[in-house]
């Protein structure tokens, strides 16, 4: 009986060390590899295992940071596009020379690329310097991490508040419909309100 089960528990176990890739260093320059059903021994230099598992999890943390680094920019790209197309639609109201409106269009959308350059930049020299350390661990991951998210916040928002993107464009939209919209008064009297051609 016990016999079996000795037996029971030996092939169990031989079966997971089998079935398991194991790495014992006895010297220095020897290797053990025990693969299956095949022995591999090995008595040159061997980089670690672990070596090779601090490159895939480096490569794999500066994944994650440049990866949500690019859904910023992405997301900030996005909205200088939409805010240049508001700007565009503004054409149409325009009682400007068609230059001048041009002009106006052409300053608004340029300030508003003022306002993204800084942010697209902080990501930029964020997941560069991110990708030049020495060391990266799982905080200093979280910590770019939080770096990243709070340009986005900055940009877009968050809980109710409104993003300098959205506030800056908005402006700009004003700002502009100010420029190229002229109060024209009506013939009347002083008393009459002003009339504004939209």
């Amino acid at each position: 009986m016990i016999t079996t089960i000795v037996t029971f528990v030996t092939e169990k176990i031989v079966a997971v060390v089998i079935t398991t890739v194991i790495v014992v260093a006895a010297v220095p320059t020897l290797i053990v590899a025990i693969h299956g059903n095949t022995i591999t021994i090995t008595t040159s230099t061997v980089a670690s295992a672990a070596r090779g598992h601090d490159e895939e999890e480096r490569a794999r943390l500066i994944l994650q940071v440049k990866t949500a680094g690019d859904s910023v920019v992405v997301s900030i790209n996005t909205s200088e596009a939409s805010c240049d197309s508001q700007i565009d639609q503004l054409a149409g109201v325009s009682t400007l020379s068609a230059s001048a409106t041009k002009t106006a269009l052409e300053n608004g959308k340029a300030k508003f690329r003022t306002t993204t350059a800084p942010l697209l930049k902080e990501i930029e020299d964020d997941e560069d310097e991110f990708d030049h350390l020495n060391v990266i661990t799982t905080t200093t991951t979280q910590t770019f991490l939080v770096r990243i998210s709070q340009v986005q916040v900055t940009a877009f928002g968050e809980d109710g508040t409104t993003g300098v993107l959205i506030t800056t464009c908005q402006t700009i939209l004003v700002e502009i419909r100010q420029t190229i919209v002229i109060v024209v008064k009506p013939g009347g009297g002083e008393d009459d309100d002003l009339k504004v051609k939209v």
